[in-house]
């Protein structure tokens, strides 16, 4: 019997919204303070005397660090559940961003941006895996695209209070903002039931069922499981590289390359990211119920790579840089609303967010490792403009190009058809 858009919305209550708005807040709070970084960059330039160089090395070993922190803190996911895991790394990153104000010294900003990021990276697998084992099947899609909503919004929201918060005490104060976060964190984690799915999957564990911790990485890298996987790592790794050449530095960029002030390209960017949110919801619901995630995923991309092309070179006013970043905003970063579903829903419950973590969060953040050096490197050598077209908009082509040779999945089918097998359409 066919269900009705009323009969969708009551599957809603009770846990999986709740599940749902806590994951969604809590992706929010974590990227506010990730966010911070990128606003903070011209300022920490000036007091340390550093060039985009020394810049671009410490956002890389921050990735580094993540690539192999994410995975491992995806496996205790597996094991020791989904809320354990939100409260704790979404706490510990808040602190470690609140340290950044009181950084004397390169080297120690150097450590808590690794520390901090490096913990908030497994934030994305951990609700990615909460919310597809807790939402209804034919709604699983547009709440894991709306969940991936928390990324604009917290850059969108950190712009609106680092803005003047910057121009009235610098750089170091609005990372305060972070510590907000800390106790926000145990609130939310009170209020967080935990995946009846991981629940079930733990009983079956504690029966004797136990995966071993080797088990769950190598199960990935066998058949039918390793296309996936490896296809999957090659796409998140290129979005990364072009989101890493491009996010952290557009503050930088429109205050160097198009002239504005400090604040006011904080606050573009920030808008930008905003109004981007269209792109987000149009790629979720597109993606469950118009096309397939997989064809969706590869037409945002490649719009994304047009728009991108677009704002580096056409805008003469900044009127126009908002709305080609608004444009590029909601194709190039709003695709993630569907690649982290694709990626949830190929991987069964047993090593659901460890594959979430390896095939996409690591590849994700090497991507991020790579890509802040070599853009640095680029700008230095060919100027923002050549930098962002020759090293940014090739990999995010690629991310398209990846996602053709993999299954394209039909979208809706419930969790435990996928743990036996998810079929094409």
């Amino acid at each position: 019997m066919r269900q009705t858009l009323s009969d969708h919305l009551d599957s809603l209550r009770g846990p999986p919204m709740r599940v749902f708005l806590v994951c969604l807040l809590g992706w929010t709070l974590s990227n506010l303070d990730q966010s911070l970084m990128g606003y903070a960059i011209p300022g920490i330039m000036r007091e340390f005397e550093v060039g985009l160089d020394v810049i671009g090395r410490i956002l890389s070993i921050s990735f580094v660090f993540a690539a192999f922190a994410v995975v491992f803190l995806g496996m205790l996911a597996d094991r020791l559940g989904r809320r354990r895991l939100f409260v704790l790394v979404l706490a510990v990153s808040a602190g470690l961003v609140g340290l950044h104000a009181i950084a004397m010294d390169i080297v120690t900003l150097t450590v808590l941006r690794a520390l901090a990021f490096g913990i908030a990276a497994a934030l994305a697998p951990i609700t990615a895996a909460y919310v597809m084992e807790t939402s209804p099947t034919r709604l699983r899609g547009v709440m894991m695209g709306l969940l991936q909503c928390g990324y604009p919004l917290g850059w969108f929201i950190a712009s609106l209070l680092a803005s003047p918060v910057m121009a009235a005490f610098g750089w170091r104060a609005i990372f305060l903002l972070a510590f907000l976060v800390v106790p926000a964190a145990l609130l939310l984690g009170r209020s967080l039931p935990e995946s009846d799915t991981f629940l079930r999957r733990q009983a079956a564990n504690q029966a004797g069922d136990a995966m071993p911790w080797r088990a769950q990485l190598t199960e990935l890298l066998t058949p039918p499981l390793r296309r996936r996987t490896v296809l999957c790592w090659l796409a998140f790794f290129s979005h990364g590289c072009a989101y890493a050449g491009t996010a952290f530095y557009f503050p930088s960029f429109f205050a160097e390359a198009r002239g504005y002030s400090e604040s006011a390209a904080t606050l573009l960017v920030g808008i930008a990211y905003g109004i981007g949110v269209i792109g987000y919801i149009g790629a979720a619901f597109i993606g469950e119920y118009v096309m397939t995630r997989r064809n969706t995923i590869i037409l945002w991309c490649w719009l994304g790579t047009a728009a991108l092309l677009g704002l580096i070179w056409l805008p003469q006013s900044y009127a126009q840089d908002l709305v080609w970043f608004s444009v590029m905003a909601m194709f190039f970063y709003g695709v993630s609303a569907v690649l982290i579903t694709y990626v949830t829903e190929v991987f069964p419950t047993r090593v659901r967010a460890t594959g979430t973590a390896l095939a996409g969060s690591s590849g994700l953040v090497t991507g991020f490792a790579v890509a802040p050096m070599v853009v640095a490197a680029g700008v230095g050598a060919m100027g923002w403009h050549l930098a962002f077209t020759w090293l940014v908009v090739p990999p995010l082509f690629m991310v398209g190009v990846f996602m053709l040779g993999l299954e394209n999945l039909r979208s809706g089918v419930d969790v435990d058809v996928i743990d036996a097998g998810s079929p094409a359409r």
